[in-house]
C-alpha cells in the first residue's frame, strides 16, 4: 500500500484581485514595480503540494508466500508464478539474492519484477544467506573457515563458509541489507545465520572464533548488530532457524537459539518442516503423516520458550513467528491435504502468517486463503 505525505500552503484568495486594484492610477514604472514586487510574493505563497510515494508495500495482515530463486526472479519464470500466485490469494514471495553458494545478484536486476510485484500489492522479501559463502570467502581468505593443513574447509556438500565471530561478515551483511531495501524490497530476510555444520566440523580452523566464548554468544551478538542495524534504519528484517530452535535452549552446537534471535527481528521463520524431524517426535509416529502436529506444537513450544523474555503480549509474541512450511517430497508426496494441515497449524498457532518452501518454484494447488 502506498503512503503520501501532503504539505500546504494556501494564499489569500483575495491576493491577486488587490494586485490589480492597486494598478489603476500608477505611471507605468510604478505599475512595473509593483508587479515584480507582488508577483514574487504570490509565487512564494501560492499553494504549493508535495507527494512523497513510499517504494514499499506494507506486510500484509496474514503473510501468505512462497520463495523464489534468484534466476525466477530476473526471468520470464517470475510473471508465470506472479500469475499464480494472484489466481490463489498469495500475497508475499521470498526471493534469493545472495544464493547459499555466494553467488550474487546485483539489487539493480530485480528491479522491474519488483515494480510488477509492486503494482499487484505483494510484500517483497529478499534472502540473504550468509555464513555459507565461497564467493566471498575466496574474496576474502583471511576469514574462510580452513583446515589445520591449511586448506579452505568444506562441510558435507562442498561448500565453503566463512567466519560467523568476523565483524566483517556482519558488516557484509548489513550493507547488503541496505542495498537491496533501496533498490525496493520490503524486507530483508538472513539465512545460514549459524556455525557451519554438516561435515567434519571439528576439524575447523576458525581464523577470528577462539572459542573463549560460546558459539551462541557469537550468534547473539550477529543477531544484536545485524538486526539493530535494519530496525534501527526502519528496515524489516528476519531470521531464518532451524526448527529445533523452537523446542529447546541448546544451541545444536551451531549458535543459533531462538532466545537470542528473537529480540532483534521482526519476524523469526523457523523451518518446521515435518521431514525434519526424526520418527516418533512427540510420539506422533511418521512426522509427516502428523503435518498439523508438529507446525502447531513446534510454534506453541517456542512461544513457551520466549515467554521469559517478552515484555509484550501473547498475542505479539506469537505473530512473531512466520515459518516456512514443506512444499517438497520427501518423507512423503506432499499433496494439498498436507500443505492445507501445515498452514492451519500456523494460523491456529497464532503466526503472523507463513511461507512455502520448493526449491524448484513448483508448487502444489492449495486453498491458501
Amino acid at each position: 500500500m502506498e503512503t503520501k505525505r501532503r504539505i500546504k500552503q494556501v494564499a489569500p484568495a483575495f491576493f491577486v484581485l488587490l494586485i490589480f486594484v492597486a494598478l489603476f492610477g500608477m505611471r507605468n514604472d510604478e505599475k512595473e514595480v509593483l508587479i515584480d514586487e507582488q508577483v514574487q510574493v504570490a509565487v512564494d505563497e501560492v499553494e504549493v503540494v508535495v507527494e512523497e510515494v513510499s517504494n514499499h508495500v506494507e506486510i500484509p495482515d496474514e503473510v501468505r508466500g512462497i520463495y523464489w530463486t534468484a534466476y525466477t526472479g530476473i526471468t520470464e519464470r517470475a510473471d508465470e508464478l506472479l500469475e499464480y500466485m494472484v489466481a490463489t490469494g498469495l500475497n508475499a514471495v521470498v526471493i534469493d539474492a545472495k544464493m547459499d553458494n555466494g553467488e550474487l545478484i546485483e539489487p539493480e536486476r530485480f528491479e522491474e519484477i519488483l515494480q510488477k510485484l509492486k503494482e499487484q500489492n505483494i510484500y517483497r522479501i529478499v534472502r540473504i544467506a550468509v555464513m555459507r559463502d565461497g564467493r566471498y570467502a575466496a574474496e576474502n581468505p583471511s576469514i574462510a573457515l580452513r583446515t589445520q593443513s591449511g586448506s579452505l574447509w568444506n562441510d558435507s556438500i562442498g561448500s565453503v563458509w566463512v567466519d560467523p565471530a568476523s565483524e566483517q561478515v556482519s558488516d557484509y551483511a548489513i550493507e547488503l541489507g541496505e542495498s537491496f531495501y533501496k533498490v525496493g524490497f520490503d524486507e530483508i530476510q538472513y539465512d545460514y545465520v549459524r556455525f557451519a555444520s554438516d561435515g567434519a566440523v571439528d576439524s575447523i580452523v576458525y581464523p577470528v572464533y577462539d572459542w573463549t566464548e560460546t558459539k551462541s554468544a557469537v550468534m547473539q551478538r550477529f543477531f544484536k548488530k545485524v538486526g539493530g542495524a535494519m530496525q534501527g534504519a526502519g528496515i524489516p528484517v528476519s531470521f531464518d532457524l532451524f526448527g529445533m530452535t523452537y523446542w529447546s535452549h541448546y544451541d545444536f552446537n551451531i549458535g543459533q537459539r531462538l532466545a537470542d534471535a528473537f529480540p532483534y527481528a521482526d519476524y523469526i521463520s523457523p523451518m518446521v518442516y515435518p521431514s525434519h524431524y526424526p520418527f516418533d517426535f512427540e510420539g506422533l509416529g511418521d512426522p509427516n503423516l502428523a503435518p498439523y502436529e508438529i507446525v502447531k506444537r513446534s510454534l506453541d513450544r517456542g512461544a513457551d520458550l520466549i515467554s521469559g523474555v517478552w515484555s509484550g503480549t501473547e498475542e505479539g509474541l506469537r505473530k512473531h513467528s512466520r515459518p516456512w512450511l514443506q512444499d517438497f517430497d520427501i518423507g512423503a508426496v506432499y499433496t494439498a491435504e498436507l500443505i492445507e494441515a501445515q498452514i492451519k497449524g500456523a494460523r491456529d498457532a497464532g503466526a503472523s502468517g507463513w511461507i512455502l518452501w520448493n526449491a524448484r518454484n513448483v508448487y502444489e494447488p492449495a486453498n491458501y486463503r
